[in-house]
């Protein structure tokens, strides 16, 4: 059982987009499918460039039968405002976004993730939805091999009531969780923080996000010519890999991402992210290529190995 636990932030990146046209434009802009999106329904996925480069995630929430709310942990809600924008043309949609990042709590740990929706008069969601009440929202996030619950305040009142939560969650004595255990959170979980050590570079299927943030039924999208070419080919030719990294005291010096290079001194992948692990050590993700089938790599003077890849288990 998870224990109990939070973690305060603000997300990135906060985009409404609302009007009679906003399902209908956001499902040909959207990596995942949004078309049989109901109100209170919340789906993940990308918004990609023609090369079928990730340009930023989100988790999209319908609110309304004409209103969706687009939130990201990591990228930019200028980046996801641009990009819609540029191909806002003839369709009756207006965005908007947030002038001030909206105040929110991830909770871990089953107690605790009841106690906080009780105590904010919310209904503990169903995977896939999300409820409402007084500005906050609660949905189920991708923090890595954990569950857990995000509390956004999405608005004033949201806010103000995110502020009363934490506070009574520090005072009753539920750890608080620091940027490093988030970031270990979803290396050993195998999920790219997308705008934080990921993204414009990658290809989803480099990153195994064609299975969670990717729809290969639906119609046309940006980006969706090359997610098609490569899902017929079944295999890309980088792909994501969990590390552990020696030379503990020096690891968190790294200037990311660097480069991975094999004993012939060839460059293999580059290291995105590490972590310090509760578990022990340093452990990072990094993108490799599929063509390496060593163990071990230098990432300057640094030591990395590769743990089995989820083909190899």
């Amino acid at each position: 059982m998870q224990k109990s636990s939070f973690y305060k932030y603000r997300p990135s990146g906060f985009v409404s987009v609302s009007g009679p046209d906003a399902l209908e434009f956001l499902q040909g802009q959207f990596s995942n499918d949004l078309a049989k999106m109901e109100v209170g329904q919340v789906v993940y996925g990308l918004w990609l460039n023609r090369k079928g480069k990730i340009v930023a995630d989100s988790f999209a929430l319908r609110q309304g039968e004409e209103r969706v709310a687009l939130l990201s942990y990591f990228c930019e809600g200028a980046a996801i405002f641009d990009r819609l924008d540029a191909y806002l043309i003839m369709e009756d949609a207006e965005l908007e976004k947030a002038s001030e990042a909206p105040l929110a709590c991830s909770v871990f740990g089953d107690a605790a993730q009841a106690a906080a929706c009780e105590r904010l008069g919310l209904k503990l969601p169903q995977l896939g939805e999300f409820s409402e009440s007084e500005g906050v929202v609660a949905f189920w996030g991708r923090r890595g091999g954990v569950s857990s619950l995000e509390l956004v305040g999405i608005d004033t009142s949201g806010s103000v009531c995110i502020e009363r939560l934490d506070a009574l969650i520090s005072e009753s004595g539920v750890e608080s969780l620091s940027c490093n255990d988030l970031d270990a959170f979803a290396i050993e979980g195998r999920v790219p923080q997308i705008g934080k050590g990921f993204g414009d570079s990658d290809l989803p299927q480099e990153l195994g996000l064609e299975v969670d943030a990717v729809s290969f039924r639906k119609g046309c999208y940006l980006g969706q010519e090359v997610m098609a070419r490569l899902h017929a080919m079944g295999r890309v030719r980088k792909g994501l890999r969990v590390v552990s990294i020696e030379n503990v005291d020096t690891a968190s010096g790294l200037a990311l991402p660097v480069d991975l290079l094999d004993e012939a001194g060839k460059r293999q992948g580059s290291l995105r992210s590490v972590a310090y692990s509760k578990s022990g050590g340093v452990v990072g993700l990094a993108v490799v290529s599929s063509g390496f089938s060593g163990r071990s790599l230098a990432a300057g003077d640094l030591l990395v190995e590769l743990q089995e890849s989820e083909e190899g288990r």
